[in-house]
């Protein structure tokens, strides 16, 4: 077997957790069982996210939905 048929390629398993790790990195201290159970669902994300913060939940969902931001796009941002 090849490499690439060990492991899909590296945008497809970030585009599968994304969701969870931009809530682990916001909120480091959510329950990870919790959060794996919430799968993709950003309505159940939030509403773990809610009982933690004092954000409004449409805040969260803001956070969450967020769009990524390339290398190429910081670089000229911010120059």
């Amino acid at each position: 077997m090849t490499p690439t048929q060990l492991a899909p390629p590296p945008a497809t398993r970030d585009d599968a957790d994304l969701l969870r790790r931009r809530a682990l990195v916001t909120w480091p201290r959510l329950d990870l069982a919790a959060l794996r159970r919430c799968g993709d669902d950003v309505e159940c994300v939030a509403t773990l996210v809610e009982r933690r913060s004092t954000l409004p939940r449409t805040s969260i969902i803001g956070i969450l939905e967020a769009p990524s931001v390339s290398e190429d796009e910081r670089a000229t941002w911010f120059g």
